[in-house]
């Protein structure tokens, strides 16, 4: 019974939280995905990689629950015994419904640097990213920031590459 009264106040309090999302706000946050993400490219076959990312962002609020700023990302991976480091740079736009969940797009500007098999090669690419999510308010302006999300890279040796991930964040408003 106290579990069932417990997960009826978390809905009830995610339900009823509103966020700093007034025109004139700022956000600050930071995202990472963790451990594992799959990768397909249309033209080679490669293996399944490990992941790590982390994502720093800030942002205005133009209008009351649109939010656009900049983000600055770091990205490494590897693929059986290759592997590479991407440094990402770029805007973003964010939607919030009353709180309770967003709908976001970004592109960002790459450089991926080879790390284990041809190290000191550099490509530039552009990545696409498309991401919902449901902020868990933990007070008024503090949220974690769980969101699935979509990109798409092209760009120098890269044909069609598509990730699909979960990523958790981290955002403060005021």
């Amino acid at each position: 019974m106290k579990k069932v009264i417990l997960i009826a106040n978390l809905i009830a309090i995610i339900g009823c939280a509103e966020a700093q999302t007034d025109r004139g706000s700022w956000l600050l946050g930071a995202s990472s995905s963790f451990g594992y993400s799959s990768t397909s490219y249309d033209a080679v076959q490669i293996e399944n990689a490990s992941n790590f990312n982390l994502e720093v962002s800030a942002g205005f609020f133009l209008i009351e629950n649109l939010a656009a700023g900049l983000n600055i990302g770091y990205d490494k991976t590897k693929q059986g015994f290759d592997g590479n480091t991407t440094s990402l740079f770029g805007p973003f736009v964010r939607y919030y419904v009353k709180g309770v969940f967003f709908l976001g797009t970004s592109y960002a500007a790459a450089s991926r640097e080879e790390i284990f098999a041809s190290a000191g090669e550099t490509k530039k690419f552009g990545f696409l990213a498309f991401e919902a999510g449901c902020p868990i308010w933990i007070v008024d302006n503090v949220a974690i920031e769980p969101s699935l999300n979509y990109g798409i890279a092209s760009g120098d040796d890269i044909v069609n590459s598509k990730t699909f991930g979960l990523n958790v964040g981290f955002s403060v408003y005021f």
